[in-house]
């Protein structure tokens, strides 16, 4: 009798495995992806914006059933990491991220930070998403690097195209911008736009991080004569400090146009700038109630707000739209290889939130498709408000763009 009992158990343990078996092995595992960006210093508010749309994709996806690789489910977790926009700080988190905890995916590096991650990232496979592409960050020989940040040509673009445009008599432009690791970048961006589309490049000017006097500056730009002042990346990097100069700028009596290729905070400009100086500010900023945002966008806006109680930056649409582009992608992957990754996203297409197709550019510049251009929206501050935007006429995809 015993030995029966024994054999009867034996059996319904092995006929329980049987049926547990398959949904065993299927039960979720956790895939982890790697956010190393500023959190602290003079790039804290875009690197917040930037964590937060990677957190916010990776929510989003993880409320849909996550993702499913090779037959296996995962649920999507997060390590963040605060470089503070430092390269030493940004080589240690990339180095714990790689080796210890083994991701295969990283968000998050500003150009600052790119020099210490790339040598880590690119021998290991691990795939990589920066802000802004840069000579020398993007490339064949670096193929595992994307970047979901605005290529600065491609943001000064369509501000270009928009004061061809609207503003014709306007020709002399002159270029300011916080003395930071990542300046040169901009200002090459501009004197390339300039030259590009008829303008004169009146030179640059640069002012200390912190700045909150700009008066030396502006005195010296406007001896020089412009009919506009572009604040280059000073937007992003220097964040509410930036409407102080415009406030200064109109106080010393410039009457032209202020072109922002990166935008402060939202709420910013017309808290700290007086309504009367709120006018001819070229800016890729977005107006919620413009009939040419999309709901895809205003969606998302809303959504950000409700969640982490501020208002979103341009950059954060970009990057959320990217990160849920990779995600999307991931779902449909049958094996686990980021080699195999990193071939097939170079070449996937979405639907993005700003209406257009989603898909990777670069190959003209850079020699690989590595970066979007996420929408060519312009908007302009008028008479103390944000005007709608307006989408530029044939925007040259040609430059960006191999066919």
């Amino acid at each position: 009798m015993k030995t029966r009992g024994l054999a009867e158990a034996i059996l319904i343990v092995i006929a329980v495995l049987c049926m547990i078996g398959p949904g065993w092995a299927q039960a979720p595992m956790t895939l982890n992806i790697g956010i190393i960006t500023p959190l602290t210093g003079p790039a804290a508010n875009v690197g917040a914006n930037y964590r937060n749309a990677v957190l916010l994709a990776i929510e989003n996806q993880n409320a849909k059933g996550g993702v499913t690789i090779a037959g296996q489910k995962y649920v999507l977790g997060s390590i963040v990491r605060d470089d503070k926009f430092d390269p030493a700080t940004a080589k240690a988190v990339t180095e714990e991220l790689v080796f210890d905890k083994k991701v295969k995916v990283i968000f998050g590096p500003s150009q600052v930070e790119m020099g210490s991650t790339q040598p880590i990232t690119e021998p290991n496979k691990v795939i990589l998403f920066g802000m802004s592409p840069i000579m020398g960050q993007v490339g064949p020989e670096k193929p595992y690097t994307f970047f979901l940040g605005g290529y600065p040509e491609a943001m000064y673009t369509q501000g270009a195209l928009y004061i061809k445009k609207y503003y014709p008599q306007a020709k002399k432009i002159i270029t300011t911008y916080a003395d930071l690791p990542d300046a040169p970048v901009w200002f090459e961006a501009g004197k390339n736009t300039c030259a590009r589309y008829g303008f004169e490049w009146l030179g640059s000017e640069k002012y200390p991080a912190g700045t909150t006097d700009f008066s030396p500056v502006i005195e010296r730009m406007l001896a020089k004569k412009p009919d506009v002042v572009d604040t280059s990346g000073s937007g992003g990097a220097m964040g509410a400090v930036i409407p102080i100069m415009v406030k200064q700028l109109r106080q010393a009596g410039f009457e032209g146009i202020v072109w922002q290729p990166t935008v402060p905070p939202p709420g910013v400009m017309e808290n700290a700038v007086p309504k009367q100086y709120l006018t001819k500010i070229v800016t890729n900023d977005i107006d919620l109630n413009s009939p040419i945002c999309t709901k895809a966008y205003r969606d998302l806006y809303q959504e950000y707000v409700a969640k982490y109680k501020s208002h979103p930056i341009d950059l954060m649409g970009w990057v959320y739209d990217g990160t849920t582009a990779f995600l999307n992608f991931l779902n449909t992957q049958n094996s686990m290889d980021t080699a195999a990754w990193m071939r097939g996203f170079e070449k996937y297409r979405w639907k993005n939130i700003f209406g257009l197709e989603g898909r990777w550019f670069g190959k003209p510049v850079f020699g690989n498709n590595r970066f979007m251009v996420a929408c060519a929206w312009v908007s302009e501050w008028k008479d103390g408000k944000l005007e709608n935007m307006q989408a530029p006429a044939n925007y040259p995809w040609g430059l960006f763009e191999s066919k």
